[in-house]
């Protein structure tokens, strides 16, 4: 089972050593600056540490026998800098992350400021990637222009060892929030975009916090996927005509779940997402259209994350995604029913991961309504809920996030989500309501 131990590092205390288990979905709740997105952040740094190991190996930088651990090191402790900062402005901290396939990775830091990652026991598992990489580039120096396909042989040889080592082929994304600012953008993006890339490749460590912010790279990424989605869907016009489009290359393609979450995607969207020679639009209820950049917060904020879950229902390849607060803007039906895709994803593929940071009691209830019709496991829920949305307690974890300690949310006794936390701001406010009505009628 993946889990993941801090100590100590940021907002995030945990004097109880609390491990916090990734599973199908994973939900972290907390007010504000209690370390959702630090715990996001972690499990995206450790989740994408494949994606920087392979680089090296099929770039055209040589990795020798003598360089193999400096090589990894760097690599890891470059990506670590890049999403949370210098480790010389952080305090004393230790993080382990425990794979899917057992294989462990422990990153501490030390009083002074130095980073010490735990991997050398990975390093005779990349024997083969280095004799690889090795003969990559005996061939790539004896012909000027390489084939592609052979190139392309080794570089998924390299990977599918890498993937092996790390228990993975999840294609990694973190959603951060205020996804709207990004589509409300539109154009300004690729200005944005080539500022971010440039500050990532003259990126210097001392200099870093005068130029960056340890959010770059995911925005940056982020900002990348959201061009990606919106030049993939020019290419069909809407949802369907997409679907249609796969349907045409692959005929035996299962569009059983994506079928399902078109009339979600409308609900949520309040009308229907046209991408065409003027740009993206959504045609609403009367028949007049609005620009997206021009849409409301909500429409914006959630576009993105629908077309991600649309795409991904089709393709069917394993993911991992962080999403951050999928309640915001949104009416709390819309949430209902964007959770509910959200939990139809979870279930596509048995290697999909949803990690959810909220502000949100009522997301946590209607994830709670999930499970119990998974527990019920009947005609009548099925009549209820979907069935493709359900959520087993098994595949599910909850956290709750105060004054720094990781407290595990879940009531194993009934399989649910602990009532506790629906009921502590529904009582305050009722006892003030209270108090309210004794002064109004003493």
């Amino acid at each position: 089972m993946e889990q993941l131990l801090i100590k100590n590092f940021k907002a995030i205390v945990n004097q109880k050593a609390v491990p916090i288990k990734i599973k199908r979905m994973t939900v972290l709740m907390g007010e504000q600056a209690s370390g959702k997105s630090t715990i996001g952040k972690l499990v995206y740094f450790f989740k994408t540490i494949r994606e920087e190991i392979i680089l090296p190996f099929t770039n055209s930088f040589v990795v020798t026998d003598n360089n193999l651990k400096q090589v990894i090191e760097g690599q890891i402790h470059s990506h670590f800098t890049k999403l949370f900062g210098s480790p010389r402005r952080l305090t004393s901290f230790e993080i382990t992350y425990t794979y899917a396939n057992g294989e462990i990775i422990a990153i501490r830091n030390s009083e002074a400021g130095s980073l010490e990652i735990d991997f050398a026991h990975w390093l005779p598992k990349l024997q083969k990637v280095v004799a690889l990489n090795k003969e990559l580039k005996r061939l790539e120096n004896a012909f000027s222009e390489l084939e592609r396909k052979e190139r392309e042989r080794f570089i998924n040889a390299i990977a599918k060892i890498v993937n092996t080592l790390f228990g993975s082929t999840q294609l990694n994304l973190y959603l951060p929030a205020s996804r709207n600012a990004v589509v409300s953008l539109g154009n300004h993006l690729l200005e944005i975009y080539a500022k971010l890339d440039s500050n990532q490749f003259a990126y210097n460590e001392a200099e870093a916090h005068r130029y960056t912010s340890e959010n770059d790279i995911i925005l940056l990424k982020f900002i990348q996927y959201n061009r990606f989605l919106r030049n993939k869907f020019q290419q069909s016009g809407n949802f369907a005509g997409f679907m249609q489009d796969e349907l045409d290359l692959n005929p035996t393609l299962d569009t059983t779940d994506a079928q399902k979450i078109l009339n979600k995607i409308q609900n949520i969207l309040k009308g229907n997402y046209i991408n065409d020679q003027e740009g993206e639009k959504l045609v609403l209820g009367n028949n007049q259209s609005i620009f997206l950049q021009n849409a409301s917060s909500g429409q914006q904020e959630s576009i993105r994350t629908l077309q991600d879950i649309f795409i991904n229902l089709l393709y069917g390849d394993p993911v991992f995604r962080v999403i951050e607060e999928p309640e915001s803007h949104l009416f709390a039906s819309a949430q209902k029913e964007l959770i509910e895709a959200l939990a139809i994803l979870a279930n596509k593929n048995p290697q999909n991961q949803l990690l959810i940071t909220t502000h949100s009691t009522f997301i946590l209830r209607v994830l709670d309504n999930l499970l119990k019709a998974a527990e019920l496991d009947n005609t009548a829920a099925e009549q209820l809920i979907d069935r493709s949305a359900w959520v087993k307690f098994e595949d599910f974890s909850a956290y709750n996030l105060i004054n720094g300690e990781i407290i595990d949310a879940l009531n194993y006794e009934f399989k649910g989500v602990d009532a506790v936390l629906f009921d502590d701001v529904s009582s305050q406010i009722s006892n003030e309501f209270d108090e309210l009505l004794n002064i109004q009628y003493p």
